[in-house]
This record gives C-alpha cells, structure tokens and sequence, in this order.
C-alpha cells in the first residue's frame, strides 16, 4: 500500500526519509537512513535490476523466427508475454545459486552500488520497470539469495530502497521512473547529483531529454549506459518453458487469434556464424548500400539470426563421414571404429556447435534485388568465404557462401530461390571484392527455428 509522503505534515523523526517507504516495494530491502537528515542529501544514485545488476534472461533470438520472438516479447499476450511471465526470473535465481556469483550478478555494478550505499550523503535505490505485485517477492528472494548464499561485506547487495513499477502510477516503464526522480528530486531539494545506470540505451536517451527540461540549474545529473548483462537459460529447459507459457497463453485466450502452435521449421545444416560475426557482415552491407545508395540513414531489412554458411540444403542430412571429417578436421583417427564416429555423429545431432569452431575469411559481397521484392525483404545477401588454411570443410555447394534466410510461420520463404542462387553461384553470382578480408567464427552443426502457427483447431 502507498504511503503519504507530505513533509509539511511531519511532526516525527521517524517520518524522515518516507519518500523511501512511499516507493519502496520489498519490506526486507528497506533501509532509512537514521543518522543523517534529509538536508545532507546530496547524490541519488539509481540502479536498473535486469540485465544492469542481475544477468535476467531474455530469449534466445536463434532459437525462434522474427514472428515468434515478437510475438514472445509483446504484451498482446493475455498473459504479458515474457518480461511478465514470473517463470523465467524463478529460473534464473535458482541456477544463480549453483554458479559463482560473478555468473549472475554484475560485479562491476555491484561494486559501485556498494560505494553509493555507504556513502552518507548518498541516496541509492534499485529501479525496474517489473510490475509490483508479480515480482516484488522474486527480486527481494533475488537479493536476500545474494546475500545469504556467498560470502558478503555487510554493504553488497544493499540499497535504501527497491522499487519497483506501480502500474497505478503509469504503465510505462519510462515514464514510471521519471515520476518517481521528480518526487525524490522535490522531497529532496540538496540533491546535487543524480546518477542512473540502465543497460537499455533508448531508455538512457528518454533519461537525457527527461533531465534536459528539468530546469535546475543546481543538478549535475548522469545517464550511464551499461553493457547489457546477460545469461540464458539451458536450451531444453528454455523451449520447455516457452512451450509451457503458450500452452497458458491459449488457456487465457479470449480470441482464436491469440491461439498459437509452436512448429520447426526445416533443419539447417552448416557452419553458423558467431553474433559477433553476423554483425560485423551486417555492418558491412550496410556500409555497402549506404556508399551506393548515396543515402546515410539507409537500413536495409536484413535476413533473420543467424547467418551462416549451408552445407546442404534446409531438410537435408549431409553423410556421416563427412560430419565426422568436418568434426574431426579430417583427422583419421577421431573415427577408425564405430564408437568414435557415434560419439562425433552424438556431439553434433545433439546440437553442441560449439564444440567444432572452424573460421573463414570473407572476401566478396554480392546484394541483389529480390524477385519478392517487397519491404520485408527487398533484397539478397551472400558472401563469399574461404575456410580456414589447413581446415577440412564439406559442402554440397560448389563455393562456401554465407547466406541466411526470412521465414513465414514454419516455413522458409525464399528457400527456392536462394538455392538456385547458391548450387549455380559461379554463373549467377557476381561478387564485388572487399577492401578489406574479414574473419569471421563459425559453429559446425545444425539448427532449426520454433515458429508460430495458428492452433490446429482454430483453422
């Protein structure tokens, strides 16, 4: 229940500070400073929980088409979609406590937040856009875990306050927290400093602006970005779970278009490319369009993650013995009897890509229009690669190409046309050389894509 905060009702020591307890939302992470006065205020440190302090998962973008992942990450769900579903952060706090600290939490952010506890002048308080009444006992069973579980100075994991989102005040995360600084600022008139630490860069800029029509001179304030901290959940235990909250989303369901199946799409065979990789090939086609487009605020709609390099079309197996030669770097004796090639053969249906690391250098790009051509995808991508020197690669293809692909439900939109393109790629690809190589890191395995589809008996 809120609490009144008006200071010129005060008449009790104990009322000091009672902004505090006005947005504080876990009673154990309460701590009201009671040896200094609201006037020696000075600095307002402010945290943000997921992916700033705590490593929350988010879903894992190669484990489902564009559609689905939207769909997962929208609110149009009955039941909120991920970032409202308790089940992921339940996961999250009690893998935290099999894994050492650092897995978890953000010890850079832990540090600081440290210092700004045991600061006297120094008000600190975590911020998140979470809702109140779903997650207060999580993120206060988050914090108490940390506390009690490794070894802790008796300032870690503190802070004067944890508030989280009163969606009686807004339902908009953004502007949630900027009601609550300009009620801290108020109560708080010494306040010269105020610093926030979000890992969202559009909610950093939203914070800038916010600060710019402040008006007060008196305030040094800081936005800071971090780097987004982050772990995801075991895969089996992920889609498991993901599988579970739209099986809960078509029991709250109102509409049969709110219903959903979950389908694979076909399996892909290849080398995967890295994040990092697919972004630095995506920064370079943007780069390229921009240069003859003659137009900087260019963004071409790029295929979905992740790129890679197909070894044979989507659906098809590749022989055993050259996954084992792949897997092995045609090494012999990796596979000289029928256990060891079962184990390769395991290690790889089992998707563990990881496992086989093989590196290419890129030295040809080639953009071109697509017979679809509509806004969703205007155009084709390839690159031309080149294994590794000294490193064994199969390929049903005559030329390693990176390529990727757009789905539609379960299905793969563009894949007729692209493996034209790519079992003939030496007549009907013209590529434009690189300044410039580019290493890139691959996975050798498989993958395939959760898809939406409309439930079987709504169609």
């Amino acid at each position: 229940m809120e609490q009144r905060c008006n200071k010129g009702e005060m008449s009790d020591k104990n009322d000091n500070h009672c902004v505090l307890r006005k947005w504080n939302s876990c009673a154990l992470e309460l701590t009201v400073p009671s040896e200094i006065s609201e006037s020696a205020i000075t600095k307002l440190h402010i945290y943000d929980f997921d992916n700033t302090l705590f490593a929350t998962p988010g879903p894992t973008e190669h484990f489902y088409t564009r559609e689905l992942l939207n769909l997962l990450t929208s609110s149009v769900l009955p039941n909120g979609g991920w970032w409202n579903e308790q089940e992921f952060l339940r996961a999250a706090i009690k893998i935290s406590k099999t894994k050492p600290r650092g897995y978890s939490w953000n010890e850079e952010i832990i540090r600081l937040a440290e210092k700004s506890f045991c600061s006297k002048d120094t008000i600190s308080i975590v911020l998140t856009g979470r809702e109140e009444g779903k997650f207060y006992e999580l993120i206060q069973h988050a914090l108490q875990t940390a506390k009690s579980h490794w070894k802790c100075s008796r300032n870690e994991f503190r802070f004067n306050a944890v508030c989280l989102k009163k969606t009686a005040i807004s339902k908009y995360t953004s502007e949630y927290k900027k009601e609550l600084m300009r009620d801290f600022l108020k109560y708080y008139p010494s306040l010269r400093e105020l610093t926030i630490y979000d890992d969202r860069v559009h909610q950093i800029e939203a914070f800038k602006t916010f600060f710019h029509s402040l008006d007060l001179p008196r305030l040094k304030w800081f936005a800071i970005p971090v780097r987004p901290f982050t772990k995801s959940l075991p895969r089996e235990q992920e889609l498991e779970m993901v599988t579970e909250m739209m099986d809960k989303n078509n029991s709250q369901a109102f509409s049969p278009s709110q219903k959903f199946d979950l389908s694979w799409t076909p399996k892909q065979t290849g080398y995967i490319l890295s994040m990092a990789s697919h972004r630095l090939l995506s920064k370079e086609v943007i780069k390229y369009l921009r240069r003859i487009k003659g137009r900087k605020t260019f963004k071409p709609k790029l295929y979905e993650y992740p790129l890679y390099i197909p070894c044979a079309e989507p659906g098809e197996n590749i022989p055993a013995l050259e996954i084992a030669k792949t897997w092995s770097n045609n090494n012999l004796c990796a596979f000289d009897s029928e256990e060891r090639l079962h184990r390769i053969l395991k290690q790889f249906y089992q998707q563990q890509p990881a496992k086989c690391i093989i590196h290419f250098q890129v030295t040809g790009l080639a953009v071109i229009s697509s017979v679809y051509h509509n806004k969703r995808k205007p155009l084709e991508v390839y690159f031309k690669a080149t294994p590794e020197p000294n490193r064994y690669a199969f390929s049903k293809f005559p030329e390693f190409i990176v390529t990727g692909y757009f789905y539609n439900k379960d299905k793969i939109d563009d894949l007729e046309v692209v493996t034209e393109r790519l079992l003939n790629s030496k007549k009907a690809i013209h590529w434009t050389p690189l300044d410039n190589s580019i290493s890139i890191k691959t996975f050798f395995g498989q993958y395939a894509k959760l898809a939406p589809i409309l439930c079987s008996n709504e169609l």
